[in-house]
């Protein structure tokens, strides 16, 4: 079928995920004749198959196991189908409000497959056929995708994406990950009643967060009855010929090792990360290059070596984070379509980004980690050289909410600040309770600006409330 006569825009962005809805949306209201092309929903990773029904999930798990353990009701494993019923439609009414606001922007929408074919030209495959675009400014925001298993019988396995389509639960599931994805997956299957083993390559989950929080995070996949193996190599894996209708997989604790243990489950789950989204994008005839992990290479204002074409999102950027993505998004249609506005711009402070993990108990981190603040202020000798002097001091502070006490569990929460031992000034803040994320979106801002230990003790708490233990560490 031939290509239809191009048709011309002030800015083109391929990827309706948070960063390239922030792109559109933002160059469209200050006046550029912008399209967004995607091809699946509006809304990205984050809105249909991340963030958000993870974390309505999240909800339907714990409301379910509390009723289960506290009010002799059903078995979690019953409200699956409710919950992810309630999370489609949820999705669903986001996705039609999405859409509104695009309209509601003047953006139009367009869906199929994007590619570049040169300046300013993009040219999109469709079911109509294929057509021919051009724009002055191009934005590539195609986000990340889960990685496969880099093992044979990978094809096997599925991925944190098809979770959401499942209609029932399997009865045993192993979880290959110790991220952020595979921790959350573990915790919240678990509680609905599944089976789970979650083996993780390193010597401990979580392992870019600070360690007390990754013990904690141990302790609690325990008590949901997560089976956890670290230093798990997995070698390959087979459809399972004892049981038939579920998988094996093959196991060893060295990736040595030449004989490994078998494990068997109805289903395996690869959780090993996301990689960027950069097949089929043309990137190499558009003169665009990739960076060391895959990514698209850009400058500080987000400028890929082509002129004309952006990249943000996950797609460039090494925190992939939808705020950090919607902020960059933001950003570029600032940039590009702000007039007089340029020398004002600024981009959120991106040293200081909070991060949660939506397990059970849930995390909350932001700053540094113990480890990486010893690393940068190192103990010194004092003056008779006999002694050390801390740069660094630690508080901890552990009890059990009252959730925990009604909920009959006994499981402690955690509240860990690393501070400056000299100025008490607080460097990070990680905390493990149900409330942490939202006591930490506030709390970023106090570190941000300087918080040091002294305010928060001297500062009067809300009682009964989890974040007033912060103000007692």
């Amino acid at each position: 079928m031939p290509a239809k006569s191009a048709a011309s825009f002030d800015l083109i962005v391929i990827g309706a995920g948070s960063a390239g809805l922030a792109a559109a949306r933002h160059a469209a209201q200050l006046g550029a004749r912008t399209l967004i092309i995607d091809r699946a929903q509006v809304g990205g990773t984050c809105v249909n198959r991340g963030c958000v029904p993870k974390k309505l999930l999240g909800y339907g798990a714990a409301w379910s196991q509390t009723i289960a353990r506290c009010l002799r009701a059903t078995h979690a494993a019953d409200a699956w189908s409710q919950a992810i019923a309630r999370t489609r439609a949820e999705v669903a009414r986001l996705n039609e409000v999405y859409h509104s606001h695009l309209l509601d922007s003047g953006v139009q929408w367009l869906t199929g497959i994007a590619s570049l074919r040169g300046r300013g030209i993009v040219r999109l495959h469709s079911e109509t056929g294929k057509t021919t675009l051009r724009a002055r400014q191009v934005v590539l925001a195609t986000g990340a995708h889960p990685v496969p298993l880099p093992v044979p019988g990978a094809e096997l396995a599925c991925s944190s994406d098809d979770v959401f389509g499942w209609d029932t639960l399997p009865a045993s599931l192993i979880i290959v990950g110790g991220g952020v994805v595979a921790v959350e997956l573990a915790s919240m299957l678990a509680r609905f009643g599944v089976r789970v083993t979650l083996l993780v390559r390193e010597a401990r989950v979580l392992p870019e967060f600070d360690v007390t929080v990754s013990e904690a995070t141990a302790q609690a996949l325990a008590r949901c009855g997560v089976d956890l193996l670290s230093n798990a190599h997995v070698v390959r894996v087979e459809r399972d010929a004892v049981n038939g209708d579920g998988v094996a997989v093959y196991v060893s604790d060295d990736a040595s090792s030449e004989i490994p243990r078998v494990l068997r489950a109805q289903r395996v789950l690869a959780a090993i990360g996301r990689a960027p989204t950069t097949a089929g994008l043309g990137l190499e005839a558009a003169g665009v290059s990739l960076d060391a992990r895959g990514g698209i290479a850009v400058d500080r204002h987000f400028r890929t070596r082509a002129r004309g074409v952006h990249a943000v999102g996950d797609v460039s950027s090494g925190q992939q984070l939808t705020p950090v993505a919607t902020a960059q998004g933001h950003y570029v249609a600032e940039r590009l379509f702000g007039k007089g506005l340029k020398g004002m711009l600024r981009l959120p402070d991106m040293n200081t980004v909070p991060t949660a993990v939506f397990c059970d108990p849930a995390i909350a981190t932001v700053g540094l980690t113990e480890a990486d603040a010893r690393t940068r202020w190192p103990d010194r000798a004092d003056n008779d050289k006999r002694a050390t002097a801390d740069r660094i001091d630690v508080v901890v502070r552990r009890f059990v909410s009252l959730e925990q006490r009604f909920a009959g569990t006994g499981m402690e929460s955690l509240i860990k600040l690393v501070c400056n031992a000299r100025s008490g000034r607080v460097l990070g803040a990680h905390i493990v309770d149900n409330a942490a994320p939202e006591i930490i979106q506030a709390l970023a801002v106090a570190v941000r600006m300087g918080v040091r230990l002294k305010h928060l003790r001297t500062t009067v708490g809300l009682h009964p409330t989890v974040a007033e233990e912060l103000l007692s560490v």
